[in-house]
């Protein structure tokens, strides 16, 4: 061995041994598996929730109008734009597996300097160079980085498609919920502009009585009195249905002109009510929800970027080659002589960089931490959503039935204390109380029933309809 190459030696032996203790140094990665959780004892069996979950309503143009926001709602929208970004990230990380093909041309026209140094007496000042080559270059994944960023990449893109999902969900719940108060609204529209045209009426003809003497004016001013309280509800109501209309169209994506000139259809059923809503805490079914698929699915790429943070801290491998012509002489350029070409491998291993690296694992190690936080959130949120949501329909349920039986009472007292003042036992102001009584409970019963479609399409929505479970065993 000569005596020059003893320095190269210990430097290599030197390089080795850092690297070696650099490894040493390099901390444990986190586990990326999804935590346990403790969830509470399912009380009912796992049911599907449909896709199509809104169609349980029966009613078509409720149907059309949940497709046309499905369609051009612009949140969607940009939940789908976020999508294709999340696809191209993914398609950019896998490339990073790849070896990279490059191919270059070039041409050079120069003078050198008579007074350089490396001057060579008689060469010529002015020379040219052209050249053309292919490069591959290639990063041996010793370590899994890329491989760790392509698994985040794919885990994102699927957080992506659940936060999609869910909003599909909400969306539609959103427009059940919004067409339900359309119908309500429409009914109690009828119900006053029955109760005013029967006034009216009432009035006509009790006027006429007024002038044959058979009733007195105080008769008529309370008649008077009452039908223009009634008028007065009209233009609310009006202008409510018309707040209520345009909200939708909004949630529909209508343009501008849609918006202010159009109209939504809508069915006469008056009542909108759906079937099979399901009772009880079904365990297994919240944790297929889509928001909480988004949140275990972020989880997964925040712990694999944590791998690829701490592959960081290890020796990275480099390889290039390169194959082309280069020649003074753009005639002579693919001729034989002319070929050059070069193979290289390049080994780098960080020793000291400032704590950098390390700033970038804890970095990695923190939002892992955040999102696992967030899953068990979700987790808990969800749970408690379905909770919510099915005592809030069990409460407008019993409130509608119950607002049912009393406006039949009601409507009954009115008849009755009409047959009363028929029979001269009653006031007419008795009559007017009754009357007034007996529409309001119809009008409150009209807003139950929109309350009762609108806590059903809530417990579809926190059950994260649109998905199938799988079968128990």
């Amino acid at each position: 061995m000569t005596r020059d190459r003893l320095p190269s030696i210990g430097a290599a032996l030197a390089l080795a041994a850092a690297a070696l203790l650099a490894g040493c140094a390099v901390p444990a990665a986190q586990p990326g598996s999804t935590p346990a959780l403790e969830l509470p004892t399912a009380s009912a069996p796992t049911v599907a929730v449909a896709t199509d979950w809104w169609q349980s309503f029966a009613d078509p143009r409720l149907d059309a109008l949940v497709d046309e926001a499905l369609q051009h709602n612009r949140d969607l929208a940009r939940a789908m734009a976020r999508i294709d970004e999340s696809r191209a990230a993914l398609r950019a990380a896998h490339a990073e597996r790849l070896p990279s093909l490059s191919a270059g041309a070039s041409a050079l026209r120069a003078r050198s300097s008579e007074n350089s140094p490396a001057a060579v007496p008689g060469a010529p000042r002015i020379a040219n160079d052209f050249g053309a080559s292919v490069t591959v270059a290639y990063e041996v994944d010793l370590w899994s980085r890329t491989a760790s960023l392509n698994a985040a990449a794919r885990d994102e893109l699927l957080a992506g498609e659940y936060a999609r999902d869910t909003l599909r969900t909400a969306l539609a719940a959103q427009v059940v919920q919004s067409y339900a108060a359309l119908q309500a609204l429409d009914a109690q529209v009828r119900l006053y502009g029955d109760a005013v045209q029967a006034q009216r009426d009432s009035l006509a003809l009790q006027r006429r009585r007024f002038d044959a003497g058979d009733i007195s004016e105080l008769d008529i001013r309370q008649l008077e009195a009452e039908l223009i309280d009634n008028e007065a509800q009209l233009p609310k109501l009006d202008r409510a249905r018309g707040e209520a209309e345009r909200a939708l169209a909004l949630v529909l994506g209508r343009s501008p002109k849609a918006l202010v000139e159009g109209a939504i259809a809508r069915g006469d059923a008056g009542t909108l009510r759906a079937g099979g809503v399901p009772e009880g805490l079904p365990s297994d079914l919240l944790l297929h929800r889509p928001d909480v698929h988004a949140a275990e699915a972020r989880l997964r790429a925040a712990g694999v970027r944590v791998a690829a943070a701490r592959a960081a801290y290890f020796p990275g491998i480099a390889l290039t080659a390169s194959y082309g012509r280069e020649s003074t002489a753009l005639s002579r350029l693919f001729d034989g002589p002319s070929t050059v070409w070069n193979v290289a491998a390049a080994l780098t291993q960080p020793i000291w960089d400032g704590g950098r690296i390390g700033a970038q694992f804890d970095a990695a190690q923190a939002r892992r931490a955040q999102a696992e936080l967030d899953y068990r959130d979700n987790v808990a949120i969800a749970f408690k959503e379905v909770r919510d949501a099915l005592g809030a329909y069990t409460e407008a349920s019993a409130t509608f039935a119950s607002g049912q039986r009393r406006a039949s009472a009601l409507q009954r007292a009115a008849d009755l204390t009409r047959l009363r003042y028929d029979g001269g036992e009653s006031s007419r102001l008795d009559v007017i109380n009754a009357e007034r009584l007996a529409l309001g409970a119809q009008a409150q019963n009209a807003d139950a029933a929109r309350a009762v479609a609108a806590a059903q399409a809530n417990v579809f929505r926190a059950l994260g309809g649109g998905w199938t479970p799988a079968p128990l065993r």
